[in-house]
């Protein structure tokens, strides 16, 4: 076999297990590497082993194989990360989406009506997963996706260009930190998956916490600094009877209800993730 012929995706696929390992949690990387990069879904990879891909390809699969050896998530391999029913950039200047934010949106969804025009702030909004989904399941609320972060801003941007290019949302994207810049009384929800990880905690160096954004995942004060300053300003931007919705570590529901309780919210509960751990807490102001 010549090399102008091509190389066979079962050979590209063998040497990837090699790198990585042939368990499950491989072998799904591997396959979705594959699908992303070569644009070859799973059922065409089982069936068709021996296709031959250009070497072009086949050097960019190994290269994606070698990145992901080196622990590099998926997600910034291929550029790209499923979140609710689109597909979003995600470079290393935003978080990964992760299913408990899919959570968030969904009780946050709960809360808006579908014909009522509300305004909702996504505090915290990185690649614009929240403020986009929103937006398009609710068309008629006024949507701002908010950072601190302009190369998060960025490429929030460009896929509110990418996913809206047949219809104009009404996505607003600012630039500050938390609900700073909004008027007194001017919000009728506000969701935020802030940085809550402690500044020990030995997970930031494992896995894909290494290669995402610090800034947007650690925070002092034992993890709770951000959803202080967020609630605090809470108080006097939500309208009464307006929701704050957040999602937060494992063991946080308590310490983030006590802070709730203490600036005067209301029908505080929890609700818990795949695992069972309570991962995200709804507040409504009095």
């Amino acid at each position: 076999m010549t090399h102008e012929q091509g190389i066979p995706l079962a050979k590209l696929i063998d040497e990837a297990r090699g790198l990585l390992g042939g368990d499950a949690d491989a072998m799904v990387d591997i396959r979705s590497l594959v699908t992303q990069l070569a644009g070859l879904d799973r059922a065409r990879q089982l069936m068709e082993p021996e296709r031959l891909l250009p070497s072009a390809m086949a050097e960019r699969l190994r290269s994606a194989f070698e990145r992901r050896a080196a622990g590099e998530p998926v997600a910034y391999i291929t550029g790209f990360k499923p979140f609710w029913r689109h597909e979003f950039q995600v470079t290393p200047a935003t978080l990964i989406p992760r299913p408990e934010t899919e959570h968030l949106l969904e009780w946050a969804l709960e809360k808006i009506p579908l014909e009522q025009a509300v305004t909702v702030a996504d505090l915290g909004t990185g690649s614009g997963v929240l403020a986009i989904s929103l937006a398009f399941e609710r068309p008629q609320a006024q949507v701002f996706g908010c950072d601190l972060s302009f190369e998060a801003l960025q490429v929030a941007r460009q896929n509110e260009r990418r996913l809206c290019y047949q219809s104009t949302l009404p996505i607003g994207w600012l630039q500050g930190s938390w609900c700073g810049m909004f008027k007194q009384e001017s919000l009728d929800v506000i969701v935020s998956n802030p940085p809550y990880i402690r500044l020990d905690d030995p997970h930031l160096n494992v896995g894909d916490l290494r290669f995402e954004p610090q800034t947007a995942l650690v925070a002092q004060d034992e993890g709770m600094a951000d959803y202080r300053q967020i609630i605090a300003q809470a108080t006097t931007r939500l309208k009464p009877g307006g929701w704050i919705l957040f999602e937060h570590g494992y063991d946080q529901a308590k310490a983030v209800a006590e802070c709730l309780i203490q600036h005067g919210f209301a029908s505080i509960s929890h609700r818990t993730d795949l695992a069972g751990q309570e991962r995200n807490t709804a507040a409504q102001r009095r």
